[in-house]
C-alpha cells in the first residue's frame, strides 16, 4: 500500500471511533422562533416578480424599436455578405 493509501485507512479508523454528539434535537421553541421570524419579513420573491412583470412591456418596446431601427442596415449587411459567401472560392 503507498503512503496515501494509509493515511486515508487511519483517517478512517479514527472517524470510525470518533464520538458522536449527545442530543440531536432541536433547542425547545426553536421551530417556533424560527417559524416567527420567517413571518414578520416581507416576502421579497414577490416584489421581484411584480418588478420584472412590469418591466417586461418596456423590454419589448425596446427590441422592437431596436430591430426596426436596423432593419435597412440588417438588410443590407445581409446582402454583402451573400455576395461575399457567392464570390469566395471553396477549398477543401
Amino acid at each position: 500500500m503507498n503512503e496515501t493509501d494509509q493515511r486515508l485507512e487511519r483517517l478512517a479508523t479514527r472517524a470510525r471511533g470518533a464520538q458522536t454528539a449527545a442530543s440531536e434535537a432541536l433547542p425547545y421553541g426553536f421551530a417556533t422562533r424560527v417559524l416567527a421570524a420567517s413571518a414578520d419579513t416581507p416576502d421579497s420573491t414577490a416584489l421581484w416578480a411584480r418588478f420584472s412583470l412590469g418591466a417586461l412591456p418596456l423590454a419589448a418596446m425596446a427590441t422592437a424599436g431596436c430591430f426596426w431601427w436596423s432593419a435597412s442596415a440588417m438588410s443590407a449587411d445581409a446582402h454583402d455578405l451573400a455576395q461575399v459567401f457567392i464570390q469566395t472560392p471553396l477549398f477543401p
